[in-house]
């Protein structure tokens, strides 16, 4: 069953991939303060939670 899936596992992992790398050219040297960081990890958080709140509604 996951033999069928593998190629499209490996191409969203490849994208993955791209999009780490663009992301950590772009906010490399931003992310050095505490402060910008931690703005990131809390937007990142209430984000999931939404998410997770609005999978959870279509149940």
């Amino acid at each position: 069953m996951i033999l069928k899936y593998y190629p499209m596992i490996l191409g969203l992992t490849e994208k993955l991939n791209e999009l780490n790398e663009k992301i950590n050219e772009m906010f490399g040297s931003k992310m050095d303060n505490v402060f910008t960081g931690t703005l990131v990890l809390g937007a990142i958080l209430v984000i999931a939670f939404w998410g997770i709140g609005e999978l959870n509604k279509h149940q």
